[in-house]
């Protein structure tokens, strides 16, 4: 008797799908693939301005729907003016003409890392000692300075 999986990599995707389907169908995420490639969709441009929240049809139809966004409100104006640009993408990834309007809610608040403090080691000194000696005998100052802010991104 042959045992199907036994010693084959199994992907994830086909265990969380049993349990991720009912919450996205409740949702109306058209089983999420809306979510899980938005960003290769409307692009970073765009994806960092609006996160999608859910998909409206009209009642016993499964094309022309309404996709809820919640955008940030400094992006909200850019995206009202690449709005046919974003259905036409939107379009083309499903194959069909799945949506034909957008709603906007200023909700989203994008992660930010440059608000985060930065926190630096300092560098021990027999690391910048080591680092020293190996650049030593580089003549040319910029490659010298490069190589030294490299040793110490590495030592740290």
């Amino acid at each position: 008797m042959k045992y199907p999986n036994k010693m084959r990599p199994v992907r994830i995707g086909q265990y969380t799908q049993k349990i991720v389907r009912p919450v996205f169908k409740v949702r109306g995420l058209m089983e999420g693939k809306i979510i899980t490639h938005w960003t290769q969709i409307v692009g970073e441009k765009f994806a960092g301005l609006a996160i999608p929240e859910k998909i409206a049809f009209p009642k016993s139809k499964k094309s022309e729907g309404t996709l809820y966004l919640s955008v940030t409100s400094s992006g909200a104006l850019l995206l009202q003016y690449a709005q046919d640009l974003i259905l036409e993408q939107i379009n083309i990834f499903f194959g069909y003409k799945a949506l034909s309007k957008l709603k906007m809610t200023h909700d989203f608040i994008p992660f930010e890392e440059s608000s985060l403090p930065k926190v630096i080691f300092p560098l021990s000194p027999e690391n910048q000692d080591w680092i020293e000696e190996q650049v030593e005998s580089i003549k040319d100052s910029e490659l010298k300075a490069c190589l030294i802010k490299l040793g110490e991104a590495v030592c740290r």
